[in-house]
Order: structure tokens, then sequence, then C-alpha cells
């Protein structure tokens, strides 16, 4: 048994295998025998990564600006448990392994040590680096996962065109849009008090919003009390309830009766919610507001079809063109360096190199510019 593999075993037996390797090292014998061991209950092992999987789960370095792993715990009907060796604040190099954290939990039986994992996962805070959480997130609530159908060619046959995040269902969107709604009342309140309007502030801050999430518009009208908010909206009225405030990363709320944990940053005009997989702009406005935002035009994003950009943080190894070059679909262009692993990056169509901005023995950034082409 490898001790990296070690977590689930341990977590399933009850032995703790470091210990005994150490003593065995030490010249002691096996306290027990093969037959002495049972197993009780699963376990699931999540290994978090610094890898970004929107970009095809290259690497990510950087600082971690936020790292808050779930609570360990231990009860006879559950478990959490997290092995890691990084701290907020500490850098994610370009040098080492990009494995950062192993993400562990146990219960008596399979359904609920996956419940157990998601809800561990969904309140996993990381922040300064790319990394495959949102990924992980979603394994876990995939029918062929939870049925355990899956097996290696998961990633092919489920995303063969990449990792772009998940499409939550309208049950979701309904109880997230309307937990945004209720802390955008909450965040209003501060804001009036912030200006200096003490007397009655919330009689500034009305009932009706609309919030609009993942391509949907839900009209939505709020009834607080000292305790938390009815809302109404899609024909249901769903109590909200937490002690989320302004400013808090990660807000734990029961909504409709059930817990609802999501990241929180904000953007103009509401939130960024990510949740279980899904990363969302959440914008929560007014009717009139939501009114004239249906007639802004969409911004598109720029055209990069004529450049090569680095995409991870790395070193340059080796450039393989010069100014000049044809280049053929599938050539190689250059070569990146980045966590012990050396990628080559090819050509994805012909064209002419205009601009070399690189050259080995340079460190860039994601999205530097290699090359440019005509």
């Amino acid at each position: 048994m490898c001790i990296r593999d070690s977590p689930v075993t341990e977590l399933i037996t009850g032995v703790d295998l470091v210990e005994q390797m150490i003593r065995v090292a030490y010249g002691e014998t096996l306290p027990f025998a093969q037959d002495d061991l049972k197993i009780n209950g699963w376990a699931m092992e999540s290994r978090l990564y610094a890898e970004d999987p929107y970009r095809g789960f290259l690497p990510s370095i950087g600082r971690l600006s936020r790292y808050r792993p779930p609570a360990e715990e231990a009860t006879s009907t559950r478990a959490v448990r997290n092995d890691t060796g990084v701290f907020e604040g500490g850098e994610i190099s370009m040098y080492y392994d990009p494995m950062i954290a192993k993400l562990c939990t146990w219960a008596p039986n399979r359904a609920a040590a996956i419940e157990e994992m998601r809800q561990a996962l969904d309140a996993f805070e990381v922040e300064g680096i790319g990394h495959n959480l949102p990924f992980l997130a979603a394994v876990y609530d995939h029918e062929k996962f939870i049925s355990g159908t899956m097996t290696t060619a998961f990633i092919e046959e489920e995303f063969p065109d990449g990792f772009q995040g998940v499409t939550l269902p309208d049950a979701d969107l309904i109880r997230i849009a309307a937990a945004a709604s209720a802390m955008h009342r909450v965040a209003e309140i501060r804001r009036t008090r912030i200006s200096g309007r003490m007397d009655n502030h919330e009689r500034h801050v009305g009932a009706d919003w609309n919030v609009a999430v993942q391509g949907q518009s839900f009209d939505t009208v709020i009834v607080a009390d000292k305790l938390g908010a009815d809302v109404i909206l899609a024909g249901q009225t769903i109590r909200v309830e937490g002690d989320w405030t302004p400013g808090d990363m990660l807000a734990r709320m029961t909504v409709g009766g059930t817990p609802l944990v999501i990241k929180i940053g904000k953007i103009s005009g509401g939130f960024r919610v990510r949740y279980r997989g899904a990363d969302l702009k959440v914008h929560v406005r007014t009717p009139r507001q939501a009114e004239l935002a249906a007639l802004m035009p969409e911004k598109m994003p720029p055209d990069t079809s004529k450049l090569l950009l680095c995409p991870m943080p790395g070193l340059i190894v080796k450039v393989d063109v010069a100014v000049g070059d044809e280049v053929q679909d599938g050539q190689a262009l250059c070569t990146v360096e980045a966590m012990k692993m050396e990628n080559i990056l090819r050509a994805e169509k012909k064209g002419i190199v205009s601009k070399v901005n690189a050259a080995a023995g340079d460190s860039l950034a994601v999205d530097d510019i290699i090359l440019e082409f005509e």
C-alpha cells in the first residue's frame, strides 16, 4: 500500500497505515493478521489539484489568497478528512507536483458518502489559482458516477469538447435565484446604512426584483421578517434563512427547507455564484433595470485567432519557429514547462509567423502572447 493512497483504506478499516509502516520499518511485527481486518462503510477521496479544468486541466500557479477546507470531523455516522500540505497565503509553484489536498469522506453506505463529499466540496474555499474543484463537484452529481458505471474514459465520453462547467437544472436555479434576491436585499439595506440614512432605512429597499441567471429571468417578491424572507417566484413561495452578510465569500443558507451552501463573489449588479460545478453570473435588478438590461447588446470576446497565447504559467523551453515561417496544422511551435511537465504547443491551422514575443528561458503568465500570425 502506497502512503499517498492510504486515507480511504484507513477510513474503512480504522487502521493507521502510516503508523504501521513506521513500526514495521523499526522492526516491529504487525499486531494483526489479514483475517482480522474488516471493512466498515464507504469512503470517497477527491484530489484537489492546481489544474484548471476550463483549460484542459493545465497547471495553474499563484498565491493561495484563500484556502479554507471544510471542518474535519469523525463520528459514528460520518467523517470528513483533509490531508494537505498548503496554507492560505502560500505559493503554488511551477516546480512541484500540482496536487494540493486529498479530501476524504466516510459514511455507512456509498450514497451517504457521496452526499458527504458533495457538501464538503460545497464548503471548500480556494481562491488565487485555477483548480479542479468545479470538476470534482460535477462528477459527484453525474449519473454515471452515482450509478457506479463510469470508466477511465469518463472525461472523453462526457466532456468531449472539454469541461465548460455545469448547466444546473431549473430546480437549483430557482433556489439560487431565491437566495440571491434575499441576499441582495440584505446588501441593499447595508448600502443605505452606509450612506447615512439611518432612519427607517428598510423602507428604501423595495420588495420587487428580477433575477437573471443562466439565460433565465425570474421575477421575485420578497416578504421579509426578522428570521429570514419568503421569496415568491416561479409560482411558489420559498423560505430563505441564513446569516450571510455582505462581504462573506461563503453563504450557508436554508432554502426551501434544505441546506444550500454557495460560494459568493461580487459583480456589478449582482453576484458571482459557484455551486456544484457551475460558475454563474447572477444579476439582481429592479423591474425597470431588468427591462433596460434586456436591450443592451452582448459584449463579444476579443479575437485571438491570430495569436498563440500561453495556456498556463510556465517557462519557455524552446521556440521552434521564426518570423516569416509558414506553419502547418499540428506543427510544433514551442515548448512550455510547468509543474514537472513539458507541454508542446502546436498550430491549430496553417499560417505565417509575423512576430515572436518570447524566447527560451522566459517565464510567462496565462494568456501572455507567444507568437503572432499574419
